[in-house]
């Protein structure tokens, strides 16, 4: 039997790029999961749009203040903040960070923030998807 090797010791940093690793990947895993909710065309009855971006919400585990009859509201509000960002602006990169500080600003984590704005565009802003990146 072969012996084990040394230990091997991470820095404080690879630490921290292990855990923003685990992070991404649960992330990515929640984002796949609401994309199925959101794009499976095949419900027992039609959701609307405001179904629609309630079960994405849930299905992300993003928590807000909103009641879920309040909800679809902040996910319009989303969306006209990208829409007003967007107007004339080449780069839509600050529109993008703009939306996340402002959803962060809110008790949100940067997580959140960014779950919520892609819930939002491709529910009701299909348009400003492009921008949303990976």
């Amino acid at each position: 039997m072969p012996e084990p090797g040394p230990a091997i010791t991470l820095s404080n940093a690879e630490q921290r790029g292990a855990v923003i690793i685990h992070t991404t990947r649960r992330i990515a895993a929640a984002l796949v999961v609401a994309g199925f909710a959101l794009g499976s065309a095949a419900t027992a009855h039609a959701q609307t749009d405001d179904e629609r971006f309630v079960n994405a919400v849930d299905t992300l585990g993003i928590e807000t203040a909103a009641t879920p009859e309040e909800l679809p509201a902040v996910g319009h509000h989303v969306c006209d903040m990208l829409t007003a960002g967007l107007v004339g602006n080449p780069n839509p990169v600050p529109a993008v960070r703009g939306v996340v500080t402002t959803l962060a600003g809110n008790g949100m984590s940067k997580e959140q923030a960014v779950g919520l704005m892609r819930a939002s565009s491709a529910v009701y802003c299909p348009q400003f998807a492009r921008f949303m990146g990976r």
